[in-house]
């Protein structure tokens, strides 16, 4: 059974990333951990319509075949995946400022939304509109991704 973006995963996720050293080697990419808080936070952030939203980059192959395949747990995310130089040359960082306290307090609040059926979440960079359902399950796999590549 996939695990579920729900308060039972967003605790376990707080725990997994908190036991990570502060001086640990990722297993591939060049992430610490600080960089990997920041980046989880700013993809739920962005997820929430809270960061500037990024451009449209992917095409019919990643909006119609990659991106249900990779969300629904068919094809893994690629180590060591990279933005286009086009998209970062517009000031795109894909981390914003934030602790472990900080990501935390955004996943509780996009639960809470989401429970409300009020969370309204900007289209995929590259998948396109993918709704709540579709970035719930993108934040699952998201998390594991990076959590395989702190061993935790």
């Amino acid at each position: 059974m996939a695990q579920m973006l729900d308060t039972t995963y967003v605790e376990a996720l707080t725990r997994r990333l908190g036991s990570i050293p502060e001086d640990t080697t990722p297993a591939w990419g060049t992430l610490d951990k600080p960089g990997l808080i920041e980046h989880l936070h700013w993809v739920v952030r962005h997820s929430m319509g809270r960061e500037k939203t990024m451009p449209f980059i992917g095409n019919w192959m990643t909006k119609n075949l990659l991106g249900p395949l990779l969300i629904r747990g068919i094809l893994p995310i690629p180590k060591n995946l990279q933005m286009p130089a086009k998209v970062l040359e517009r000031g795109y960082t894909l981390r914003c400022p934030g602790d472990l306290a900080a990501l935390r307090q955004t996943l509780d609040e996009y639960l809470a939304l989401a429970q409300d059926d009020t969370l309204e979440c900007v289209p995929h960079p590259a998948f396109g509109k993918i709704g709540v359902d579709g970035w719930a399950r993108f934040h699952v796999r998201h998390f594991e991704h990076h959590c395989k590549q702190f061993r935790v």
